[in-house]
């Protein structure tokens, strides 16, 4: 399997200290005074999980899905789905239902359908994943335990609304596999290949997420789009413009001779054609995360910029809202790689945003003065050893009001004790 696959059990490091690190000399509490700052951390979960994704739904719930770890238990081995309705004060989880009687585990992805409210949900199990819908707000769930590709790894999904769902797969040997869904994401029938192995120049790796927007009748126009890393340093982005029948690719960055494999590239919808991309490359011993964006929905890229080359940074995640942009990462002040960095190392959930459509950022600030762990990170999945517990990603998203909300794994001890932790832009 690829190198980022991880396996059933996630062992733990440490955390101690405080972040030296941000692009200004303030002190932290004046910084986060001078960005406006984020609430208190509320802990989502003590649940052994890591990996948080997050989606905003209709009416402002938010939810939260991690993975329960691949095939982790029997008959079945869901996921986990978290919700509040009181802007993250409080969280619950929802009931599995029937998903707790089929595999999965893997890695968990989430879309909301905005028309309708529905919740689809994807969860791998290697062979598949098992994809499942809630209407009501994750109380009860229809569950399959075949999407309609087989022999795969990381999956991410996307809705226009109106019942079609798109889902991206790393399909083994074929490559990044779109599959669509016309009945509201209870079974995937259409597929069509994305992105060969070809395409990624040899790159036998998942691509990071996906994303959807609606056009014409039945959905026959809508734009479907998917970003991937090449062995060559790359950053591509592969796009559908007629409901994911046929894709083409474009450079979101050139050969760039880094590694940009190590984490997943993201990309988000601002809206008006505006997409924005972001990204970390691996120079030597040092890395940079760096952006890039397209105002004609990825058909073409501007120049990528560097947001962020001091100290080390790790899994950086994007959102978008018309002019704003947030940027959500773990980030420590110790220079190297994050498998390289000293054990004294301290890391943090940190932040950054335009409110200018990507013009300028702001200066990179703490979402939470308590480190989420401390010594490497290691980012070759099943390769391993240890270090791994906050697994692949950290994430951000942007509410209906232009707050942003960050979701992030904190590790408690050095064996394999996590919580998932929630904050909101005041």
């Amino acid at each position: 399997m690829n190198r980022r696959r991880r396996g059933a059990q996630w062992k733990a490091a440490g955390l101690i200290g405080l972040l030296g690190l941000v692009v200004s000399f303030l002190p932290v509490r004046d910084v986060l005074r001078a960005q406006g700052g984020f609430t208190q951390p509320v802990v989502v979960t003590g649940e052994d999980t890591a990996e948080p994704g997050i989606a905003i739904g209709p009416g402002g719930a938010i939810y939260i899905n991690a993975p329960a770890g691949l095939l982790s238990n029997l008959p079945g081995s869901a996921s986990f789905l978290f919700r509040s309705v009181d802007g993250g004060a409080t969280w619950t989880k929802t009931p599995a239902g029937p998903r707790s009687l089929l595999p999965g585990g893997g890695d968990s992805s989430v879309a909301i359908d905005l028309d309708n409210g529905a919740i689809y949900f994807a969860d791998l199990w290697l062979g598949s994943s098992t994809v499942s819908v809630s209407q009501d707000q994750g109380e009860s769930w229809t569950a399959n335990p075949l999407d309609g590709v087989v022999v795969e790894d990381r999956q991410w999904l996307a809705t226009p609304g109106g019942g079609r769902v798109y889902l991206a797969t790393h399909q083994i040997p074929a490559g990044i596999v779109v599959s669509k869904s016309l009945n509201g994401g209870v079974t995937y029938v259409l597929s069509s290949l994305a992105a060969s192995a070809l395409d990624q120049t040899g790159c036998i790796c998942p691509a990071g997420n996906i994303i959807a927007e609606p056009g014409g009748m039945l959905g026959l126009g809508d734009k479907v789009g998917v970003i991937y890393a090449t062995s060559t340093g790359g950053i591509k982005f592969t796009r559908s413009t007629n409901g994911g029948l046929t894709f083409a690719s474009s450079a979101v960055s050139q050969a760039t001779g880094a590694d940009t494999t190590t984490n997943f590239p993201v990309v988000a919808n601002a809206g008006n054609g505006h997409l924005v991309a972001i990204w970390l490359e691996v120079i030597g011993n040092a890395t940079r995360v760096r952006f890039n964006d397209s105002f004609n929905w990825g058909a073409t890229w501007n120049a990528p910029k560097t947001l962020v080359s001091s100290g080390t940074s790790v899994f950086p995640w994007v959102d978008a809202k018309g002019g704003k942009i947030a940027v959500s990462l773990y980030q420590t002040s110790d220079g190297g790689t994050p498998g390289s960095v000293p054990e004294s190392a301290q890391w943090f959930e940190t932040y950054l945003e335009s409110t200018n459509g990507g013009g300028t950022f702001s200066a990179l600030q703490t979402v939470d003065g308590t480190p989420v762990k401390s010594g490497p990170i290691c980012t070759e999945g099943t390769g391993c050893e240890g270090d791994r517990e906050l697994l692949d990603f950290q994430s951000v998203a942007i509410d209906a009001a232009g707050h942003s909300l960050v979701t992030w794994t904190r590790s408690i001890n050095n064996v394999d004790d996590t919580e998932i932790r929630f904050a909101r832009q005041r």
